[in-house]
């Protein structure tokens, strides 16, 4: 039996920071399951929550800020984690400036005790400080970019600033890469890391939770849409995702498709709010779709999975998406699917014949796509959905994810 591995995660987000999207759930489910495993899994996060909220930190007296202790150890599903406090969690949230306070000393003190380190995304400082710590340390680190390695949506002066002074050295400091699809491999590849210094290890699904769904139809009533098709949207509100597309799409749809009507139908967009939701919604006003587009803000828990289980399709029409776990979520749930064929769910989708794709911005499509699963026969649609939980199920569970990080892991420290 192979001897446990003493593992740091660096995450700039972590549980349960789920406003901010995937990879904070991501690096929480492989550490959660790598405890499980019997690795020694410490992780070094910050602080944050969402824009309003963030982890309570004592106060050591006094009114000012300095008076803050610096950071906080807690034991979370078998893993110790350190959040360190936030500089401002309204940067952290709104410009994704993480600036975690003490993490540099603790991490001068504490790299030397780890057998591999595990990054998970790029451009933020937590990286950069633990990076330089564990070179000097000679502990090797493996890199997790979920997408971020290039600079592909907003702030790109600001990215451009930050990465000659502190990301590029992460990346060559690096021993390995993983990618979680195929797609994401040519954007490894345009920062200048070969191709053998690169795995596929897909991003996962927890599986316990989907194995007692909430009751179809709690979601509706909640929101009063029964006896409505819902049409979901689900995930965070950025342009990079594609609403606005769906958003037209439905329009469109609703003029052409006689089974769809403004009164049997609803499109749910369900998600944190990045900045894009007063945009979202001028383009629905324009498009007379007033009451026809539901907004619930970020969902989580049973509720999401309600809102899952009810709708009729869900719609993931992103570009630059790598994975993306919201297909999978929505099929696990029953739900059949519709996806970007540029991105790498829509890879993914299509390896397991679960769903249909488009191209990415085109409404014509995508209304098409919808008005195909709107009127298909149930038995196609349990089919394909049927293919999809059997591909999940033996691909995307996190007991096989984490132990392929392990692997890798290994792998690195031998070199």
């Amino acid at each position: 039996m192979e001897k446990p591995l003493k593992i740091l995660h660096v995450v700039p987000y972590f549980f349960p920071a789920w406003a901010y999207g995937g990879i904070p759930r991501i690096a929480y489910e492989i550490c959660r399951e790598q405890a499980r495993q019997g690795h020694d899994v410490t992780v070094a996060t910050t602080d944050v929550l969402n824009e309003t909220h963030r982890v309570p930190f004592e106060k050591r007296g006094g009114a000012r800020f300095g008076d803050y202790v610096e950071s906080i150890r807690q034991s979370i599903d078998g893993c110790t984690v350190y959040y360190f406090r936030n500089f401002s969690n309204a940067l952290a949230y709104h410009m994704q400036a993480f600036l975690p306070l003490g993490l540099k000393s603790w991490a001068r003190k504490n790299v030397r005790g780890f057998d591999v380190v595990h990054m998970h995304g790029h451009r933020h400082l937590l990286n950069s400080v633990v990076a330089r710590c564990a070179r000097r340390a000679g502990v090797p680190y493996v890199m997790t970019a979920n997408g971020t390695v290039l600079a592909i949506e907003r702030r790109f002066l600001l990215k451009r600033i930050f990465d000659p002074l502190f990301g590029s050295h992460v990346l060559r400091g690096a021993a390995h890469f993983t990618a979680v699809s195929d797609a994401e491999i040519p954007q490894y590849q345009q920062a200048g890391i070969p191709r053998d210094r690169i795995t596929v290890v897909y991003n996962g699904i927890n599986l316990h939770d989907y194995e007692n769904p909430p009751p179809p139809g709690a979601f509706k009533k909640e929101r009063g849409l029964a006896g409505k098709k819902i049409i979901l949207y689900l995930g965070k509100i950025t342009p990079r995702k594609g609403i606005e597309f769906l958003v037209r799409a439905y329009a469109a749809l609703l003029d052409e498709a006689a089974s769809v009507t403004r009164e049997n139908s609803r499109l749910v967009i369900a998600g944190n709010d990045m900045g894009f939701r007063a945009k979202l919604e001028s383009l629905a006003d324009d498009l007379k779709l007033a009451g026809q587009v539901l907004f619930t803000g970020l969902l989580t828990g049973e509720e999401k999975l309600a809102c899952c289980v009810d709708a009729d399709v869900c719609a993931y029409p992103s570009t630059l998406e790598i994975f993306g776990l919201v297909p999978f979520e929505s099929l696990m749930c029953g739900t059949p699917v519709i996806v970007s064929n540029d991105c790498g769910c829509g890879e993914v989708v299509a390896r397991a014949k679960a769903g249909r794709l488009v191209p990415y911005g085109d409404v014509d499509a995508l209304k098409d796509a919808l008005a195909a699963v709107l009127r298909a026969d149930a038995e196609n649609l349990e089919e394909e959905v049927r293919r999809g939980k059997e591909f999940i199920r033996e691909n995307l569970g996190y007991e096989k994810i984490a132990r392929e990080y392990v692997e890798v892991y290994r792998n690195v420290i031998t070199l």
